[in-house]
């Protein structure tokens, strides 16, 4: 009896969670391993299909060795341009907000929740911020969902806060 109390209830706790998941068997990966590099300790990505180089941890995370850590923080689009010119300016090796192209190179459309390659980009959330603003709606700017596995998104508003990644390019 005790035994189907706590399988009930294990089974209860399980019902509101969504897992991540990869159908690799019936879809060729857009994004496997072999197309990056680690770098830098394995907190930097280099993506061999594009030479851009990613921070592997979203912005406020930290790489532990065997993943992403911490807190990852959400910020305005303003902030996010922001952070990315001034990150660019004082940091010499050119980091920035990636532009709408270059962050959906990064989703990986035989998974979802998150879809991206979590082995390169663990603990990968759901909305970020692209550098490319809406020409249809001013208030409006592009962002990536890899929670949805939907690509990118029109309707984000500049005043919400999501999260980022940066990006530079290979040197």
């Amino acid at each position: 009896m005790m035994q189907k109390v706590l399988l009930a209830m294990l089974l209860a706790s399980l019902g509101g969670m969504s897992y991540a998941a990869c159908n690799t068997s019936n879809i060729i990966p857009t994004a496997p391993n072999s197309r990056y590099q680690l770098l830098n300790n394995n907190t930097e990505v280099k993506d061999l299909q594009t030479n851009l180089i990613w921070q592997r941890c979203s912005l406020g995370q930290t790489w532990s060795g065997l993943s992403c850590t911490g807190t990852a923080t959400t910020h305005t689009w303003q902030y996010a341009i922001s952070y990315g010119i001034s990150a660019s300016q004082n940091m010499s090796d050119g980091w920035r907000l990636p532009n709408i192209k270059e962050l959906t190179s990064l989703v990986e459309r035989a998974c979802d929740k998150p879809s991206i390659n979590e082995t390169i980009f663990p603990n990968t959330l759901s909305y970020y911020w692209s550098s490319s603003p809406s020409v249809y709606n001013y208030r409006a700017t592009w962002a990536v969902d890899f929670n949805g596995g939907h690509g990118f998104t029109n309707s984000n508003d500049k005043n919400v806060s999501i999260y980022m990644r940066l990006v530079r390019s290979s040197q």
